[in-house]
């Protein structure tokens, strides 16, 4: 894939979707685990289901302020984690 194109599905939804995308996943991955799994394990997981997961994972961003380099999925795996432990409670 060319630097800069991204042919993806995640990239053209909005920030509701794609931690909604990461839901399923994530309750796939707990339970085939029987229920308890770290946040890199879960991460390492849902990153093996599907592939435009795996390449939104690997995709970097720069900060327009910083400069640093950071992954957008990184945050969005957090709000989904978070958002599903919200459902379960």
């Amino acid at each position: 894939m060319k630097e800069g194109i991204i042919k993806m599905k995640l990239n053209n939804m909005s920030h509701n979707d794609r931690v909604n995308y990461l839901l399923k996943p994530i309750l796939r991955a707990l339970q085939e685990a029987g229920g308890q799994l770290s946040r890199s394990e879960i991460k390492n997981r849902i990153i093996s289901y599907d592939d435009d997961i795996d390449e939104y994972a690997s995709q970097k961003k720069q900060s327009k302020k910083s400069g640093n380099e950071y992954r957008e999925f990184d945050f969005k795996f957090n709000f989904a984690i978070k958002d599903f432990l919200l459902l379960i409670c």
